[in-house]
């Protein structure tokens, strides 16, 4: 059914190429390279970048040195069709239909937790397996009242992060860049928010977004709803951009572990931990000279017990997973910095570099920790479209930021690639 779909769409995108009017078009980005790293589970034929940037989870004997192929080392390969329709005074309708995929096989985007092995690359995502995973919205649009979008659409945070506030803005070298997590506000599931009505505004240089996501549980209202509201000032030089959000019973997936008696992952199913959200974000940037723009940013997460657990338990199925069990997480909290910048050396190279300090109060007895990243990257550009590149990350973790490695853990990743756009 999938490639029956995926089919209609690529026919239909293309037949609106070909028909200019209609205002129809393909695009994409195509992201391949190879990729070291210290300390690794087994690259992952399932999961989204192949390999997971920030930090194995894998027990001490299944991990190791890996090199192998890396997908989307600087931008999630994907496809999409997206077009619009001008109804006249400066109002339209609009339309976004986007799907990651991994080059190296071909297949949809994934997490790769169900039925991997305990030594494969697998983490949370907020791409599991969905056809148009990365967006999938409506909009309407007027040059007085704003733009409203209707669906699948990016968390309002993740808006800043990767609309030019990370200073390593390369998915698998930035922690922040990486599907979620600290760009998501809390967890991956949050970097991407179904169900949503996410309001644009633009006053000048100044804009506001506000974003509701409707649960859909009967008589429990607010149940895995999300509310997020973000104001930013840019220019050509100097930017600044502020938000906050509360999101109602989160999900967290986690592979659920084996069958009774064996060394075998359940089958296509998840454990999920439910929490409530809240976060607030404060990012700025600011170019020196055409050249030089220096960009930092803070983030504060604080998880809490979910506002409808007995609501969040009857979820039997989530994407392409069975729920296998579910479970109210606890409280805790993350402080997230970064700072750093990036540098035109010329026309053709780019150079960024930039550190992301995550501290851990995770309270009770599961005690505090932190998670320190040192990244830099540089680019050729043989074209506008059309670059290679080569990155470097160290990530270090201490105490119960090292989600049950041996402590201190330390991870790096290396990696060279080419990127093209169509």
């Amino acid at each position: 059914m999938k490639k029956s779909l995926l089919a209609l769409a690529a026919l239909a995108s293309v037949a609106g190429i070909a028909n200019a009017q209609d205002g129809v078009q393909l695009y994409g980005v195509l992201d391949a390279g190879v990729v070291q790293a210290t300390n690794a589970a087994d690259i992952s034929p399932t999961f989204v970048t192949g390999l997971v940037p920030t930090g194995s989870s894998a027990k001490a004997a299944d991990r190791g040195t890996v090199l192998g192929m890396m997908n989307g080392g600087e931008s999630a390969t994907r496809w999409g069709i997206k077009g619009s329709e001008d109804l006249g005074s400066g109002r339209k309708v609009s339309f976004t239909l986007e799907s990651g995929f991994s080059i190296g096989n071909g297949t949809l985007a994934q997490a790769g937790l169900a039925g991997s092995s305990t030594n494969l690359s697998a983490a949370d995502t907020s791409l599991n397996g969905q056809l148009f995973g990365r967006q999938a919205h409506l909009d309407l649009s007027d040059p007085y009242y704003g733009e409203l979008q209707i669906g699948r659409v990016y968390n309002l945070q993740a808006d800043i992060v990767s609309g030019g506030y990370d200073p390593v803005d390369f998915q698998m070298f930035s922690p922040i860049a990486f599907s979620g997590f600290y760009g998501g506000g809390g967890t991956t599931d949050n970097f991407r928010i179904d169900n949503s009505l996410k309001y644009i505004k633009a006053y000048g240089n100044y804009k506001f977004k506000y974003l509701h996501s409707f649960g859909g549980i009967s008589n429990s209202y607010n149940a895995r709803s999300s509310d997020q509201a973000t104001i930013g000032y840019e220019n050509t030089r100097f930017g600044l951009q502020g938000g906050y959000q509360y999101t109602h019973d989160v999900s967290e997936l986690a592979v659920p572990g084996t069958l009774t008696g064996t060394t075998t992952p359940i089958p296509n199913a998840v454990a999920v931990t439910f929490n409530d959200l809240r976060s607030y974000i404060l990012a700025g940037k600011y170019n020196f000279n055409q050249k030089l723009t220096v960009k930092g940013g803070y983030e504060f997460v604080q998880y809490l017990p979910p506002s409808n657990y007995s609501a969040d338990q009857q979820l039997n199925s989530i994407y392409t997973y069975t729920v296998a069990s579910s479970t109210a997480g606890g409280s805790k909290q993350y402080n997230v910095y970064w700072l750093g910048a990036d540098y035109n050396l010329s026309d053709r190279i780019k150079l960024s570099g930039g550190y992301y300090w995550v501290t851990l109060q995770a309270g009770g007895t599961a005690g505090d920790g932190y998670d320190k990243y040192a990244s830099v990257a540089a680019e050729y550009y043989l074209s506008k479209r059309t670059n290679f590149y080569a990155a470097v990350m160290n990530d270090t973790k201490q105490g119960a930021a090292a989600a049950g490695a041996a402590y201190p853990s330390t991870f790096n990743t290396y990696g060279i690639g080419v990127r093209t756009k169509f």
